[in-house]
């Protein structure tokens, strides 16, 4: 099987489900492309191009202005930019489209959703076309698409996807898919041996924060008079010179990681996750039966998944840094609160998703 994975803009969510479903697909023998947004438009674009393509990604409609017969072309300048990177960008993916003989196609974005139901309207292909959520929400104009299935996060999103209009029968509540290296058998104790952390004091995983900086002082203020570990993966990619890393050097409090790093090591070795609320890390948590705090974001997707975690009991959330970092550390003292949280993850636990939705496109069952 030849598959096509689109994504949209950048995002934690969409690095990890594409590459968990270009795991999965590879192991079944599949051959897997995985192409985001800024590649469709050609080699070389203009800053012009990426700010307007930037623009488009985030119009919940815009693949309706080309069947407007250009009509808004004529409403602004500022707008002619919008229609010609949208225009442009269908004719790349159209030329994909028609020279890849792909047997699937999986947009983890509403854009590319749009932008391959917009191309199926004038080019026969064979290939099955499909939404994959990201997030644990329902996100808006989806029922304007025309795809042949739907994988959502979770069954209980079904009714919200039907009352777009989207046909039940097309919807499958796959989970959210994640890499399979993401997760290990050791025990917390055993982790800690290997990574060198102490048995028997607090221990803090932050994989991904909108502000890390901030986090971390918030962290390490509330536990000042203790001598926990905070395991945190550097927002710049830990080079030798990082900044980050020179900001606290010399706190032994404070372990440092790289993107490449064992992260599931970590996550097994630690006793709270405090993390931006990413469908994908939120997922992990909940499959690890990990305590969650989520931290502040502006992206309103992912506003949804810590409001639905929060709402079930499977996490907690704070305002501010400040107030999460409170929330992380009165969660670590409190077993029954810790347990109370693992078991309402276990509601929504899905460990095996991204295999899930490769096995319905091979067999047809999830």
């Amino acid at each position: 099987m030849r598959v096509l994975i689109l994504t949209g803009p950048d995002s934690e969510s969409q690095r990890v489900v594409s590459r968990a479903l270009q795991l999965a697909f590879t192991a079944r023998g599949d051959t897997c492309l995985v192409v985001g947004a800024l590649a469709l438009l050609g080699l070389h674009p203009t800053l012009s191009q990426i700010r307007a393509l930037e623009e488009a990604l985030h119009s919940p409609r815009g693949f309706a202005f080309l069947s407007a017969n250009g009509a808004f072309i004529r409403e602004g300048k500022r707008k002619s930019a919008v229609y010609e990177v949208i225009a442009r960008f269908a004719e790349q993916l159209r030329t994909f489209l028609h020279e890849g003989e792909f047997d699937a196609v999986l947009c983890l974005h509403r854009y590319t959703a749009e932008a391959v139901s917009y191309i199926r309207k004038t080019l026969a292909f064979s290939a099955r076309c499909c939404y994959v959520s990201c997030d644990y929400a329902c996100v808006p104009f989806l029922e304007e698409t025309r795809l042949d299935h739907y994988f959502t996060a979770h069954e209980s999103f079904t009714s919200a996807y039907t009352t777009r209009g989207i046909s039940e029968k097309a919807i499958l509540p796959a989970g959210i898919p994640l890499p399979a290296d993401w997760f290990r058998d050791e025990e917390k104790a055993d982790a800690r041996a290997l990574l060198n952390l102490p048995q028997h004091k607090p221990c803090y995983f932050i994989p991904y924060s909108e502000n890390t900086i901030a986090t971390v002082d918030a962290l390490l203020g509330c536990i000042r008079n203790e001598d926990g570990r905070v395991c945190v993966v550097s927002p710049d990619g830990a080079p030798p010179r990082s900044p980050f890393i020179a900001r606290y050097a010399g706190d032994i409090r404070i372990v440092v990681l790289a993107p490449e790093d064992l992260l599931s090591l970590y996550c097994a070795a630690c006793d709270v996750m405090l993390t931006a609320p990413s469908g994908a890390l939120s997922a992990a948590a909940a499959v690890c039966g990990k305590p969650l705090v989520h931290l502040p974001t502006d992206d309103p997707f992912e506003a949804q998944t810590a409001a639905y975690f929060s709402a079930r009991g499977m996490s907690l959330t704070g305002k501010d840094e400040e107030a999460c970092a409170a929330l992380a550390v009165s969660l670590e003292k409190d077993i029954s609160a810790k347990e109370a949280m693992r078991e309402a993850q276990t509601k929504i636990r899905i460990p095996d998703a991204a295999q899930r939705v490769v096995r319905f496109l091979h067999e047809g069952r999830l």
